[in-house]
């Protein structure tokens, strides 16, 4: 990718790059700073000393403005502006102008990943406490260099904070592969081009992860980013152990590599999912394209009610993005319009429900629903006696899912807290024994949430082990809105 001599072709690979992702600039930004940094390092230690400090500065002024390095980034910065532009400006059209700049897709993800989203944080707070985070980061660090074969740990997310001394080792070990590199990038600074790009490496998942850390938290798969430091480790290692030895290490490696890669992939050929979920998974894209045939109008809208994080136990999470390509949708977890055209638009959920509304009744996962239909039964069918009366909320329990109604909606922002209390504690996962408890907070926006005609719903699934009580509410930074308890009659 980076070619002596072919600095024009890097600008230009590095704008086509962008094209595939924001994550590009967590290399640019490192390979910038590194590059400037050897410039003016450079110019200090080949040009006469100019007089001192006005003319000092002045040099380094000129030689930052004439740097390639500089015109790297004000190019590739100037690109994603207009990627951006291009992107906010088509979602704003899509939607007809209607929705305010803030509410945009597009932006209300991007303000979430960075820190935005008030809520969203005081939901992640214990994740984002620094020593947390750190910890976390480096057990991803320590997952990534060291074989699967040999690792005894699962690849997490997030590391819980009660237990953070059980993986003590592999952080440990995380940290020690960061130090090799950085004693490696030492002894080799006086070779600037190698240094460079290996330097880029060792940092770059550190460029990506600190700033989108409210991402990062609850998303193993941005482990990926600090591949940069195995890389650099070994390319570090492997010389010094060839001229320490004095060994033709090829064929050695080439046999380990192989080993290494057989043992591992072996440990691995029963970590995925299994037939049943694959066999759900099917039974749910099955479900789409039933559901594609139906909502076949052009101009129909379809609001589906459920984020795709709220699908689980291998239903297709993101297989609707690919049958529903094409058509107009908002998704729970967009904050966009809620308000639906008397006729023409559509409602996807994950419940089914005996109403006339429904389309799909030969589905076994994702239904659909007419929506105006749906809005005019959800208004006057019989939903029992709530369990909970707090706040302006009615929670209703039935069928194994918790219905939340608010007549009048009022605080729809706040996160919603469901503290479940089994009969045994052993079906709990095991970090909850300690609490005797499920916690399965969510938010109105990104789990589901509907709003008709000035009335809230939503629903939550419960788990299938038995339940003695539910305490369920709301609460913010400064404490509790609302709550209740509901004791689960014995049967």
């Amino acid at each position: 990718f980076v070619q002596e001599g072919r600095f024009r072709q890097l600008v230009i690979k590095s704008c086509a790059a962008l094209l595939l992702g924001w994550h590009v600039y967590a290399f640019l930004l490192p390979f910038i700073i590194f590059g400037l940094a050897a410039e003016l390092f450079r110019a200090q230690r080949f040009y006469p000393p100019p007089p001192p400090i006005l003319g000092r500065l002045k040099r380094h002024i000129l030689t930052l403005l004439c740097s390639r390095y500089l015109l790297l980034g004000v190019v590739t910065l100037l690109f994603g502006i207009a990627i951006l532009t291009f992107n906010f400006g088509n979602e704003y059209f899509a939607l007809n102008g209607e929705t305010p700049f803030r509410e945009l897709p597009s932006v209300a993800s991007a303000v979430l990943r960075l820190g935005g989203d008030e809520y969203y944080n005081i939901s992640k707070a214990d994740w984002l406490a620094p020593q947390v985070f750190w910890s976390g980061q480096f057990y991803r660090i320590g997952v990534a260099t060291l074989p699967y074969a040999l690792n005894p740990y699962e690849i997490k997310g997030h590391l819980p904070q009660a237990r953070l001394y059980d993986y003590y080792p592999l952080i440990a070990y995380g940290v020690l592969a960061l130090g090799v590199c950085l004693a490696g990038l030492v002894g080799i600074r006086r070779r600037p081009g190698p240094a460079l790009l290996l330097a880029t490496l060792a940092v770059s998942g550190f460029c990506w992860a600190v700033p989108v850390r409210y991402n990062v938290i609850s998303h193993d798969y941005e482990s990926v980013f600090y591949i940069g430091i195995p890389l650099t480790a070994f390319a570090l290692t492997l010389p010094w152990l060839r001229r320490r030895f004095r060994v033709r290490l090829s064929l050695y490696l080439a046999v380990a590599a192989l080993a290494v890669f057989a043992a591992s992939a072996s440990a691995m050929a029963g970590v995925g999912e299994s037939r049943a979920q694959l066999a759900v998974k099917a039974e749910a894209m099955a479900d789409y394209a039933a559901i594609r045939n139906l909502a076949a109008e052009d101009d129909a809208t379809l609001y589906i009610q459920f984020a795709p994080l709220a699908l689980s136990h291998g239903r297709a999470a993101w297989d609707w993005a690919f049958f529903l390509a094409g058509k107009a949708y908002i998704t729970a977890d967009q904050p966009g319009p809620r308000k639906p055209k008397e006729k023409g638009d559509y409602l996807l959920m994950l419940t089914r429900e005996d109403s006339p509304a429904l389309l799909t009744p030969e589905n076994r996962h994702v239904f659909l629903y007419d929506w105006s239909r749906y809005a005019e039964w959800l208004r006057t069918f019989d939903r029992g006696a709530p369990i909970i009366t707090a706040g302006n909320w009615e929670v209703y329990l039935r069928d194994g899912h918790l219905a939340y109604v608010a007549p009048e909606c009022a605080d729809q922002v706040a996160p919603f807290f469901v503290h479940l209390t089994p009969e045994r504690v052993a079906d709990l996962p095991a970090t909850r024994y300690e609490h005797g408890y499920d916690n399965r907070d969510f938010t109105f926006q990104r789990y589901g949430g509907i709003r008709i005609d000035g009335t809230c719903v939503i629903e939550r699934a419960l788990p299938e082990y038995d339940i003695i009580a539910i305490r369920t509410g709301q609460y913010t930074e400064a404490g509790r809105l609302w709550e209740g308890e509901y004791r689960v009659p014995a049967p």
